[in-house]
């Protein structure tokens, strides 16, 4: 077990106690989330000094705080972590998610930077999946007056993957609806 899974997994119900009698409970999440971000971040370092080992090491990046803040709805936060250390494929869409409402221009790139990934599993769930991923992305393209750049993203779609038969009917789909 990491020392991030042991601290992240620990019992914090007599820290908490102590924590908020003294401060209060908003000081208790804090101060817990501080110590695991210092966690984490000891294990980023411990990772970049061990490459030279031969043991395989886990990639270190963002993904417990970012789903941290996502869990407590902090979606700016969440935003500031992954932008600054990454994080998982499914935590980035996680955030794209979020913040699609109040900053679409910022989901755009987060679903675009998904279509070549899910396409190379070559298959129709896959491609099912990248359809879903384009329909976001223009609608979010539209919300911003950017429904040319849209048809030109899908023309370029067409001819890196025209390979893709099935792929590209779901791309005549969606440029016929």
């Amino acid at each position: 077990m990491s020392l991030v899974s042991s601290v992240l997994s620990r019992d914090w119900t007599h820290f908490d106690d102590t924590v908020q009698r003294g401060w209060g409970a908003g000081a208790a999440t804090r101060t817990r989330f501080l110590f695991k971000k210092q966690v984490i971040e000891k294990e980023k370092r411990e990772e970049k000094i061990s490459k030279n080992h031969w043991h395989w090491a886990g990639h270190a990046d963002n993904s417990r705080l970012v789903e941290v803040f996502l869990w407590e709805k902090r979606y700016d936060e969440a935003w500031q972590e992954a932008s600054a250390g990454g994080c998982s494929s499914g935590l980035w869409l996680r955030v794209a998610a979020a913040r699609e409402e109040k900053h679409p221009g910022d989901a755009v790139p987060i679903y675009k930077e998904m279509i070549a990934p899910t396409l190379k599993q070559a298959n129709n769930a896959a491609y099912a999946e990248a359809a879903k991923l384009l329909g976001k992305i223009r609608e979010l393209m539209a919300r911003l007056g950017r429904e040319t750049e849209f048809e030109d993203y899908l023309a370029a779609l067409r001819v890196e993957y025209k390979r893709k038969r099935n792929f590209i009917k779901l791309l005549d789909k969606i440029e016929g609806s």
